[in-house]
This record gives C-alpha cells, structure tokens and sequence, in this order.
C-alpha cells in the first residue's frame, strides 16, 4: 500500500476504542477473516492467497489470544504454478512446514511449551521485549520452512526460521505496539495504556510443525 493510503486505512481500522484484551484479540481476528485491509504489522493490503487457506482457523486462534502476524500452510509436493501456493516459475513442485508467528501472554506461552513436548515435530522459540528467551530449539538452529524442486536447478529454499533473524525481528515487532498502534490513539487514552501493557508482557512466538505431511498446527492452537 501506498505509505499515505496505509496510514488513513490504519486510522480507520485501528484507532476504534478498545475496551478489553478482547477487543484486541478480535482486530486480528478480524484481520484474518480478511474484515480489515490493513495492519500496522504489514505493509501489504489485504490477506495473501495461502493466508486465506487457512483463515477461518486463524481466527479462531486469534480469539483464544495468539496474536498472529505472519503464518502460512503445509504445502505437500504442490505444482508450482499453484495460484494459491505456487513460486518459482513452472515446472516444478514446492513444500511447506506450517507455521505462524504471534504475540501471546506467558501463561499462553508456558501452555504452547507443555503442548510441544508431548509432540516432538513442534518447535518454537520465544522472546519478549525485554530479549527474555524460551526455546526448544538453539539460536544456531535454522530451520527451512519453504523449498522448491525445479527441472535442472538444486534444491532452492527461499524461506528459513532463523533465530538471529527473528532477535533483530523482535525489537522492531514490538516497536509497532507503541508507534504502530498506539500513536493513533490520543496521550492518557485507555487504550493506549492497554496496548502498552501488551507490549510489556507478551512474548512474539514463532512456532514450526516440522511433519509437513501430516501437519495439524492450527487444529492444536484451535484446541487451547
């Protein structure tokens, strides 16, 4: 989105009271069920054609308090000239882990680290504002999350989870909170305060199902 037509779309969308924690979980909603055209997370209008896939479990997921700025499907072996999922050119197939990306509370987090150790294909780190960690995985760990099979080329991995990426991620994703958000609001408003909050004390998770083929991430955030 042009910078000037973004900034009136988030004043429209965005800067509406909030009462609750549950009116925030409901913007994202929202904004998954494809209600909203912008977010102060993206600079793109709209949902994505694999995001829409799985929107209707996004939301969901929203609404029991994970926050979600960045997903996408499991993706088996699709042609790569998939108008939903397809990348790269023709000819050849692509693959995805499941994953998503989200703000949540620590008592949300510390369920997300009980519920992974009984299934050993999640992984997941953690962080909050602070650059307090929580991880199953180590900061060396990188993880590819998209790749692709084409005629007469190596394999070609576009998109990995990388925890010193997602450190540097970090400061930025909960900046927005405040400049992003927030600043639509008036100096004193509740509203205000409330995101504040947020932004002190939730943790932005990034959470990988590694069975790609198998893969039922949603259906188990759905679950909490």
């Amino acid at each position: 989105m042009r910078p000037r037509a973004r900034d009136k779309k988030l004043l429209e969308e965005w800067a509406l009271p909030l009462k609750s924690i549950e009116d925030v979980y409901e913007k994202f909603m929202k904004y998954c069920l494809g209600k909203l055209r912008s977010s102060p997370w993206s600079e793109l209008e709209g949902l994505q054609a694999e995001t829409r896939m799985i929107s209707e479990q996004l939301g969901k997921i929203n609404m029991k308090g994970f926050l979600s700025i960045n997903s996408q499907p499991a993706v088996n072996g699709e042609r790569s000239d998939s108008p939903s999922v397809g990348w790269g050119g023709p000819g050849g197939y692509v693959y995805q882990k499941a994953y998503i990306e989200f703000f949540c509370s620590r008592e949300k987090l510390d369920a997300i680290v009980d519920k992974c150790r009984a299934l050993p294909s999640l992984t997941y780190m953690a962080v909050n504002k602070e650059g307090i960690w929580v991880s199953n995985v180590t900061q060396k760990d990188v993880n590819a999350v998209t790749w692709g099979v084409f005629p007469a080329k190596e394999i070609i991995q576009p998109t990995v989870v990388d925890p010193a990426s997602f450190l540097v991620w970090k400061d930025e994703a909960f900046e927005i909170w405040s400049r992003g958000w927030a600043a639509l609001y008036p100096e004193g408003d509740w509203s205000r305060k409330l995101l504040d909050e947020i932004q002190s004390s939730y943790y932005l998770v990034s959470l990988v199902d590694n069975d790609y083929i198998n893969s039922d991430l949603f259906a188990i955030l759905e679950d909490f």
